[in-house]
C-alpha cells in the first residue's frame, strides 16, 4: 500500500466508519481528468455487532484491493480510500471513464468469488466526497499525525513507557487569549514553558507553549489532543502539535526528536550532552 495512505475512525449514522485515505492528493484535490468516481461495494460475509470485518477477512479485503490496484490503468484512475461501513466495505476510485464492459477493473471483479460486490458511479468532477467527506478532519489529521510520530519514535529506539515531557504549542492567539489559555492549561495540570509574540510584517499573534509530563501512547496523546483543541478554541487560536526529546531504552538520551507538528518530518538534532536540546515542533 503507498506511504501516504493513512487510516482513521470515525460515526456516520451511528456507525463505525473505518477509513483508509490517500491523503496525497491534499484537501485541494481537483482533478478533471478523472471526474467519475466509482464505488466497488464488496459485502461483508462476516460482519461483527459494529459492521466491521473481522481480522481475517480485513486481510482477505486487502488482497482483493491489492489485485483491483494491479488491474488499474496507471494514468486513467486513482485509487483513493477503503471505507468499511454497515456490514460492506468500499473501494473509491476516480476514474476517467464510466465503467464499461471490458474495463481491466471491471474483469479484475469478475475473478472474485468470495464476495458479493456492486459497482456504483456518480460524476464528481470537483472530488467533493474525496475531500468533503473522505479526508480527514483537523482532528483526525492530528490523530493520524501523533500514530506517525509514534513510530518514529519506536524506530528510533524510543522507550515509550518512560515519562516524557511533551510540549504542545498553541498557535494564533491575541494577548487576551493566550493570556486566558495560560490559565486554563494550569488549571488542567499542564505547566507552562513559554508564551511568545510571533509574526513578521505587521502580522502578528501569541503563541503558547505548554509541557506534560507523560509516557508517550497513543490513548494518553487521543485524551490530551481533545482536551487542548478545545482549550485552543476557547481561546480564539488552534492547537498546533506536540514535541518530545527521545528517551531510550538505555536511559540515556541522545538528544533525537520527533516532532508532532501536522506538517512535520521526523528530524536529527545536533548532539549537545551539556545542554539537551527539544525538537522545535515548527
Amino acid at each position: 500500500m503507498r506511504s501516504t495512505f493513512e487510516f482513521y475512525v470515525a460515526q456516520l449514522d451511528g456507525w463505525p466508519f473505518e477509513v483508509g485515505v490517500d491523503l496525497g492528493p491534499g484537501k485541494e484535490a481537483r482533478f478533471e481528468s478523472m471526474p467519475f468516481r466509482w464505488h466497488l461495494r464488496f459485502e461483508l460475509n462476516h460482519p461483527d455487532a459494529n459492521g466491521l470485518a473481522s481480522a481475517e477477512e480485513e486481510a482477505l479485503l486487502l488482497t482483493i484491493q491489492e489485485e483491483i490496484e494491479s488491474a488499474m490503468p496507471d494514468d486513467g484512475c486513482r485509487f483513493v480510500a477503503a471505507v468499511t461501513h454497515r456490514k460492506a466495505h468500499t473501494l473509491v476510485i476516480y476514474s476517467d471513464s464510466l465503467p464499461k464492459d471490458g474495463h481491466p477493473i471491471l474483469k479484475a471483479l469478475e475473478g472474485i468469488q468470495t464476495h458479493t460486490t456492486r459497482v456504483l458511479h456518480e460524476e464528481d468532477p470537483k472530488w467533493d466526497e474525496y475531500r468533503d467527506v473522505l479526508f480527514p478532519s483537523t482532528g483526525f489529521l492530528h490523530q493520524i499525525k501523533d500514530r506517525q510520530v509514534l513510530r518514529e519514535f519506536e524506530r528510533q529506539g524510543d522507550d515509550c513507557g518512560e515519562v516524557h515531557s511533551i510540549e504542545p504549542r498553541f498557535v494564533g492567539l491575541s494577548k487576551e487569549g493566550a493570556d486566558g489559555l495560560t490559565t486554563a492549561l494550569k488549571s488542567k495540570g499542564f505547566s507552562i514553558k513559554g508564551v511568545d509574540e510571533i509574526g513578521l510584517n505587521g502580522q502578528r499573534d501569541w503563541q503558547v507553549t505548554a509541557a506534560a509530563e507523560s509516557p508517550l501512547a497513543l490513548s494518553i496523546l487521543d485524551d490530551f489532543r481533545q482536551t487542548w483543541m478545545g482549550l485552543a478554541e476557547e481561546a480564539g487560536g488552534r492547537y498546533d502539535g506536540w514535541s518530545a526529546e527521545l528517551v531510550p531504552v538505555t536511559g540515556a538520551n541522545n538528544n533525537t526528536g520527533c516532532d508532532g507538528h501536522l506538517s512535520g518530518v521526523s528530524e536529527d538534532y545536533v548532539e549537545n550532552i551539556d545542554n539537551p536540546s527539544t525538537p522545535d515542533a515548527s
